[in-house]
């Protein structure tokens, strides 16, 4: 299982990426990990703004390029109605993930399937 994400930053702007485990990925964007994004090492990541999972890696690249590629508007629209992130890309399945929340996953409170 395969997680695309979306996490607002302290400056109002998103950034989207993937990730295998999630929780361990929201924990390395706020440490500001080695590993973290570059975008996010310099624009703190303050929430975890929607989740989805979707069935392999393949998807996931496909979707977080999608996701990449729209406007903020778009975006926005996205993150209001998550569960038209399938409609983004032909044969994607991807599952909204609502109430997962960045303190959860800091917490280590969140279950997802590996």
């Amino acid at each position: 299982m395969y997680y695309v994400y979306t996490v607002r930053c302290a400056d109002d702007t998103y950034y989207t990426g993937m990730a295998h485990d999630l929780c361990h990925r929201m924990q390395e964007h706020v440490s500001c990990a080695p590993t973290c994004a570059k975008y996010t090492r310099s624009h703190k990541v303050v929430a975890l703004a929607m989740a989805w999972q979707v069935q392999d890696r393949s998807a996931a690249l496909r979707l977080e390029h999608a996701i990449k590629k729209l406007t903020r508007a778009q975006k926005m629209a996205l993150l209001g109605e998550p569960a038209t992130a399938a409609s983004l890309c032909d044969g994607v399945e991807a599952t909204p993930l609502a109430t997962v929340t960045l303190q959860d996953c800091l917490d280590g409170k969140v279950e997802v399937a590996q």
